[in-house]
């Protein structure tokens, strides 16, 4: 049995300041150390309930954040971009048991929320699908479901874990730590935070076999708020894109992954145009 697993950095246990979030950050490397160790916890709890294979998605900044010395023989590690499926790579050469989302943060829509953002917190203000917000959970857990993997578990700070039950339905989560702004947090030490998910996700992998898939199904209209006029007025030039604001598109997807590789696209050109 095999268990997906993507891995973000915001809402790892502790983490609450860019220095910690950015390569360049001086706190960085102890922050994606404790994102490794978070991520060996899951898969312990996911071994007590007969896992024995797994694929690490590293899907923060530079995607090069988990420390590759630390990681099991039976895990394989997907790092670096760009790549189809942005945070989920990996999770359409199945089968997997269950996806889990590890360290995850809240989206750009919530007034809440450390370090919230929705894929890109220097490009992007604002990312909705009918009309709703979608966060980085929502998507991420939609890419899973379209290959028919349920994700079962997902961690993160008090906001994150609202807005994806919320979005989600009932599954495994385990907070954090508690949002006091959006560089400030209080929670619990980092080590008693991972026997926590070492618990849950011994919970969400053995009741994988009855959880449901989430799926978004398409086509799906997206509106897409920016953060520079350029970048809204260049992407008119494509037929793909409808400009609907000063600083806003709209396009369609066909479905979830569509969508990913959309916004993969745009995470990579984009920047030229700050």
């Amino acid at each position: 049995m095999r268990v997906f697993i993507c891995s973000d950095i915001e809402g790892v246990a502790a983490v609450m300041s860019r220095e910690e979030t950015a390569i360049s950050g001086v706190d960085w490397s102890r922050a994606r150390e404790r994102m490794t160790l978070e991520v060996l916890a899951a898969i312990d709890g996911a071994r007590a309930s007969g896992a024995t294979g797994f694929v690490v998605a590293d899907s923060h900044g530079t995607a090069t954040n988990l420390v590759p010395e630390m990681l099991p023989d039976d895990a394989e590690l997907v790092r670096g971009w760009p790549r189809p499926l942005m945070m989920m790579e990996g999770v359409q050469h199945g089968p997997f048991a269950c996806a889990l989302l590890l360290g995850h943060h809240a989206g750009v829509g919530q007034v809440r929320g450390g370090l919230a953002h929705s894929f890109s917190s220097r490009m992007f203000s604002g990312l909705r699908v009918g009309g709703a917000d979608l966060p980085e959970c929502a998507l991420n857990a939609a890419i899973a479901g379209q290959y028919g993997v349920p994700t079962t578990l997902v961690t993160g700070d008090d906001a994150c874990i609202a807005e994806a039950l919320a979005v989600l339905g009932p599954l495994e989560t385990v907070e954090t730590k508690r949002s006091l702004g959006y560089f400030a947090a209080s929670g619990a030490s980092p080590a008693l935070v991972r026997d926590q998910i070492r618990a849950a996700t011994q919970r969400a992998v053995a009741g994988a076999s009855t959880a449901t898939p989430f799926r978004l199904d398409g086509p799906l209209t997206v509106d897409l708020d920016l953060k520079a006029p350029l970048m809204a007025e260049v992407l008119d030039y494509l037929p793909l894109f409808e400009r609907t604001g000063p600083m806003s598109v709209r396009f369609v997807a066909a479905d979830a992954a569509d969508l990913a590789g959309r916004l993969q696209f745009l995470l990579m050109v984009l920047p030229g145009l700050m």
